[in-house]
């Protein structure tokens, strides 16, 4: 019995100590409205936001658990009262006197002003502002506006629904509604915080000891975690506050919008200068606070912090844009200071390897505010030394001077890669931080303060962790290469190996490349890629040699560098293949060498069109019987199935004792004997004294033409056309003369061919173009009488690239009255008029200079097989008649009855019909009979200097 009664006591006990805890295990109901960063539940159930934390958080403390119940806006209030729940949490505005809350807020959302989307008038036109009347009295409401419409120029309109408040909002029947920040509303957008409201958790009024309990557990929960709101919102993340400015702040912005401003430098990424210009983390985030306010902050560039503060105080700056957030430290410089828009930490910089003195030296910038706030709080004066920059301070450190610095943690690895301080370390452990504001001069309005407070709110905390991360990784990047061989000892010592290892294994590929392709580099070097004949770059290196080897020859006068190149080789090139073409040649070669026994050292040309070949003849055969015995076992040529007749062209150039020492020279002079014969179509050609003053005067030409143009040595000669019935002046015809002081003065025959075959002829006309412009300019700047004048255009311009172009750019330049520059082409410009591509082409190219004001010729007319087509298609203005027609019609009636059909064909198409080469009074009766118009000639007049020209025209106009 005795052992019975025991166990019940201790039974009895058991109960006793069970019941706190059922109790603690109370579950408790609590309503809540979905709050975005507040409380909010995901699709997997979980929940989230700043008051879910704040609940558990304090359920360890008030025994219970409580289980959440998702309630509809605007209902919460009534469920409660209903008993569906026991608490209710987001609730906030007017307290209802039926109802029980909190002894602490447990958050702060802000009433704020939302602008409706489909808003019908301005704000600025005494706007309606719906409001939920349940929760919000429309005085207090008046009084928060009053900062946003201080004179009242407002309506508003109570709701007594939530869903009726939003559909009058959808529909544009008001243009704002007022609600806290934890509801925002569909179809509105915040534009502005009215002012803070508090939340408290509210219970219905039958649960006062619920209400109690929970009071005491929140008093205890607070005593351990005073910072429990801030810390858990900072956590979960709130939107930031909208930007909305009251019209005093809008006027204020409208009329200052330009601030001049400092910043500290030399502190890369956090805040430095390049070139002038402000960097930096704090640079980004001031630009955004620019774009944001649409204003402008001009930011100078200091040496020093100490420096910064000085102009600061002196007034050469209205705002520090990087300023200690200390309202002691902003009035000692006579400044406003913002809110924090960053916040700063510290690190400690010290040797590395060397462990801090129990008294170290401390290295510290002056007018740095953590010099004031934290080292000199530490560390006794005697220990500090003062230094005007961070990189002084790492110096000093770096030396032995100091043990010890401080900087922004930010900066720490920057300044100590850009500087070179190996020898230091930056501790990873934050000794301080601060804010960083704004300070704006006390001399501005406060205004400006406030308005900056409100962006510095409204800054987007992402977008600022951004800049941070950019600009760090900016200065990283920057950091020379051999903070990198300090930061990645291991890494870099392998990858100076590799690369040791790579430059030595290039090294023996080097070589074994240069020795294995020595003979292919050499093969490219001196042979033709296609028929794998030597070239001519080959057969230079080697001339002098082989011709002092043929000495006999050589002194019996039996030695030729002979030239060969095929007859007719562009109708061959347009039927055969040019690769069949080009071997077939390097065959014919190869059997000429192995056939003639005097056929010696032989080169292909790059082109593939001819062969240089030095030939040491035997006595008694002549240079044409080698070429006889060449085209006569050769004259049948093998082109793939094809036996092909071939006849070729031959020159040969006689070899000295000293064009040994020359040959560069000889094959210029074999190629000019090769050329003179393909041109005049001969199939041998000795190369005689009349070719080589030929050869030795185009060289001349080729060295001294360029100077000419440059020295301006061509002179424009004039020679006058005239009408043949009155004989008074109608124009003129441009002619080069070249004053050479080498060369003497040379007429156009002596020059103009060759230039023609080199390419000058393009530049000598544009030359005289450009003088007959100038010319014709300044007598009509001057207003005297001007007659057209008419220069040659060669037929190189038909394929050069950009000529039309050129020529626009020209009339332009000088914007001559038209028809004053008539260009003269001659038929044999149009190489090809027979099909209808060509004939476009030409049309294109006299249409496009007529629109660019030039009138045209058609020179020569009558000397080629072209002009009657060309008088069809293309729309010259006029017709001059080659000379030696009028010297045949002389002579010969059918000739002249040719001439007189020639003219009047002219003059039908609507041309001027002039006749040149007039020399007698005979000439000049025959084509007045013949019905020529205007003539040009010896008989009325030669070419002129341009000075001669000017005083004929004065005489010769009336």
């Amino acid at each position: 019995m005795r052992y019975l009664l025991r166990a019940l006591c201790t039974l009895l006990l058991l109960l006793a100590a069970a019941a706190p805890a059922c109790a603690a295990t109370a579950v408790y109901r609590v309503g809540y409205t979905p709050t975005p960063g507040f409380f909010t539940r995901t699709q997997d159930g979980s929940f989230h936001g700043s008051g879910y934390a704040y609940l558990e958080e304090l359920s360890l403390y008030a025994g219970c658990r409580f289980d959440y119940v998702e309630l509809p806006l605007g209902q919460e209030f009534d469920r409660l009262r209903a008993g569906e729940v026991d608490i209710l949490i987001g609730g906030s505005g007017t307290p209802f006197s039926d109802l029980l809350y909190s002894h602490h807020d447990i958050a702060r959302p802000a009433l704020e002003l939302s602008l409706s989307d489909n808003a019908q008038r301005d704000l600025a036109d005494t706007p309606r502002i719906a409001y939920f009347a349940k929760i919000h009295t429309e005085q207090a409401l008046r009084a928060s506006l009053a900062r946003f419409f201080p004179d009242g120029d407002y309506t508003l309109v109570p709701f007594q629904s939530l869903p009726a408040m939003d559909d009058a909002a959808a529909a544009g029947e008001v243009d704002a509604i007022t609600n806290d920040a934890f509801h925002p509303h569909p179809g509105t957008q915040p534009a502005g915080r009215l002012r803070l409201l508090a939340s408290h958790l509210t219970y219905a009024p039958g649960n006062a000891a619920l209400c109690a309990q929970l009071d005491r557990a929140i008093d205890e929960m607070l005593t351990v975690t005073p910072n429990l709101r801030p810390l858990l919102e900072q956590q979960t993340g709130r939107d930031r506050a909208p930007l909305f400015l009251t019209p005093e702040e809008k006027a204020y912005l409208a009329e200052h919008n330009h601030f001049t401003a400092l910043a500290s430098p030399q502190q890369m990424p956090y805040s430095y200068f390049d070139g002038g210009r402000h960097r930096g983390i704090i640079h980004d985030i001031i630009a955004q606070i620019e774009r944001d306010l649409g204003i402008t902050f001009e930011v100078r560039e200091t040496p020093t912090d100490t420096v910064m503060l000085e102009q600061l105080a002196s007034g050469e700056a209205d705002v520090l844009v990087d300023f200690y957030f200390d309202f002691s430290w902003a009035r000692q410089h006579g400044v406003y200071v913002t809110n924090p828009y960053l916040s700063t930490a510290y690190v400690i910089i010290r040797r590395r390897g060397q462990a801090l003195p129990d008294a170290p030296r401390v290295a510290a910038q002056r007018s740095r505010n953590v010099t004031r706030q934290y080292l000199e709080q530490i560390y006794p004066a005697e220990q500090i030394s003062y230094f005007d920059t961070d990189a002084q301070c790492l110096a000093a450190v770096n030396d032995g001077r100091a043990d010890l610095a401080l900087v922004k943690s930010v900066s720490a690895n920057a300044l100590l890669y850009s500087g070179l301080f190996y020898r230091l370390m930056a501790e990873s452990n934050v000794v301080f931080s601060h804010g960083t504001s704004l300070a704006v001069s006390d001399r501005l309005d406060p205004i400006f303060v406030r308005i900056l407070n409100k962006e510095i709110a409204h800054l987007d905390p992402v977008a600022v962790q951004s800049a941070i991360n950019e600009e760090t990784s900016a200065a990283s990047d920057k950091s020379p290469l051999a903070s990198l061989l300090y930061r990645y000892p291991q890494e870099s010592f392998l990858v100076v190996t590799a690369l040791f290892l790579l430059l030595l294994a290039g090294v023996f590929l080097t070589l074994y490349v240069r020795r294995s392709h020595l003979a292919a580099i050499t093969r490219l070097a001196y042979h033709e890629s296609v028929t794998g004949l030597c070239n001519e770059r080959w057969l230079e290196q080697v001339l002098p040699d082989a011709i002092r080897a043929e000495g006999a020859a050589l002194k019996g006068g039996r030695l030729y560098l002979v030239g060969i190149c095929v007859h007719q080789l562009d109708y061959l090139r347009a039927t055969f293949a040019l690769n069949l073409l080009a071997k077939s040649f390097a065959d014919i070669s190869r059997r000429a060498h192995a056939t003639f026994p005097w056929f010696k050292n032989y080169a292909i040309s790059t082109d593939r069109t001819r062969l240089t070949v030095l030939c040491a003849l035997p006595e008694r055969m002549t240079p044409e019987a080698a070429a006889a015995a060449i085209s006569s076992h050769f004259s049948s040529v093998p082109l793939g199935d094809v036996v092909t007749r071939v006849h070729y062209h031959m020159s040969f150039l006689p070899i000295h004792w000293t064009d040994a020492t020359n040959p560069s020279q000889l094959l210029g002079e074999s190629l000019a004997s090769l050329n003179y014969a393909r041109e005049h179509n001969l199939p041998f050609v000795l190369f005689d004294q009349a070719m080589h003053d030929r050869f030795l005067w185009n060289k001349h030409l080729d060295e001294l033409a360029p100077k000419a143009f440059d020295r301006q040595e061509f002179a424009v000669w004039y020679q006058p056309k005239y009408d043949l019935a009155t004989k008074k002046l109608v124009g003129a015809e441009a002619l080069v003369r070249w004053q050479s002081p080498e060369l003497g003065l040379l007429m156009p025959g002596r020059f103009i061919d060759y230039f023609e075959h080199i390419g000058l002829a393009i530049r000598l006309d544009y030359y005289m173009l450009g003088h007959v412009a100038r010319f014709l300019e300044d007598r009509l700047r001057r207003q005297l009488p001007v007659v057209p004048i008419s220069v040659n255009q060669s037929a190189l311009h038909l394929s050069e690239g950009d000529y039309l172009k050129r020529m626009k750019e020209t009339a332009e330049a000088y914007r001559l009255p038209r028809g004053l520059i008539d260009l003269e082409l001659t038929e044999t410009a149009f190489i090809d008029f027979k099909s209808k591509e060509a004939r476009a082409n030409a049309r294109q190219i006299i249409d496009e200079l007529k629109a660019d004001g030039y009138a045209t010729s058609m020179d020569d007319f009558c000397t080629g097989y072209s002009s009657i087509a060309m008088l069809q298609s293309l729309p010259m203005d006029t017709m001059k008649i080659d000379r030696s027609i009028l010297l045949a019609a002389e002579k010969d009636p059918r000739a002249a009855a040719i001439l007189e059909s020639v003219i009047q064909l002219g003059r039908s198409l609507g041309m001027h019909v002039l006749t040149e080469g007039i020399e007698t009074p005979e000439q000049e009766a025959l084509l007045r009979r013949l019905g020529c118009t205007y003539g040009q000639g010896y008989f009325y007049a030669k070419p002129m200097p341009q000075e001669d020209f000017e005083r004929f025209l004065e005489t010769h106009l009336n």
